[in-house]
């Protein structure tokens, strides 16, 4: 007889976790998914829409998340018919990258790795003594980014877009879950209690996986949390 597929939990937020469902329904997984966060836009102050406006003052533009993209570019999109030319727009990975180059942005992003870590190791940010960058980003999270930029003589500026909070609506699936997939620390520390010690977490990185161990024993990482990574992570133990 074979053996059960996998039950797999996307626990991604609303609106992002299509892609990596089918690929693991296609791959013959049962998937389940509740988002673990939910996103909200942020009104933006008469300051930070200012910074939209100077967009072309600055050296550098980082985007942390697809949501970040998609929320500044529904501002930009009002104040630049045309975008300005001599700025480094950066994504964080392909997922970023993908919504700016659909609106016309020649965006660089890491090679790998698809983290802080990697798109500071990007030419155009290894030298920045008298240039301005601007990072566009949710609520929370880690200050390594602007941290790191400043350290390298670079003046950062900040634009919040949305805010991050636990979804009080997650609730645990009845059916036995065998593997529980967590793309964000934040996202983890919202559901860490409803995990049974014996569901195996799969999340991208080390940096992350580091601390899922703190809290639970059956840890597995992904090489990042690209749909094509959190999915191969999940055929190995298939």
């Amino acid at each position: 007889m074979a053996a059960e597929p996998l039950h797999i939990l996307v626990t991604r937020p609303e609106g992002q976790q299509h892609g990596l469902v089918a690929l693991l329904t296609e791959a013959g997984f049962r998937v389940s998914q509740q988002s673990a966060l939910t996103i909200e836009s942020l009104h933006l102050s008469p300051q930070a829409r200012q910074r939209l406006v100077d967009i072309d003052q600055y050296h550098a533009v980082f985007f942390v998340s697809a949501n970040a993209a998609r929320l500044a570019l529904e501002s930009l999109d009002d104040l630049w018919p045309q975008w300005p030319v001599g700025v480094h727009w950066l994504a964080v990975g392909p997922a970023t990258a993908d919504i700016l180059a659909s609106a016309g942005i020649p965006v660089e992003m890491p090679a790998s790795g698809f983290d802080s870590e990697s798109t500071l190791r990007l030419e155009c940010l290894r030298e920045l003594h008298g240039k301005r960058v601007l990072i566009c980003r949710g609520n929370g999270g880690r200050e390594l980014m602007a941290e790191t930029l400043r350290l390298r003589g670079a003046e950062v500026d900040q634009l919040v877009l949305y805010q991050r909070s636990c979804n009080v609506d997650f609730c645990w699936p009845q059916q036995f879950v065998d593997v529980c997939l967590v793309t964000s620390l934040q996202g983890w520390h919202c559901i860490a209690e409803r995990v049974p010690p014996q569901c195996r977490v799969v999340v991208p990185g080390e940096r992350i996986a580091a601390q899922v161990r703190l809290s639970h024993a059956h840890v597995l990482l992904a090489d990042s949390a690209t749909d094509q990574d959190m999915l191969a992570a999940c055929l190995q133990l298939s």
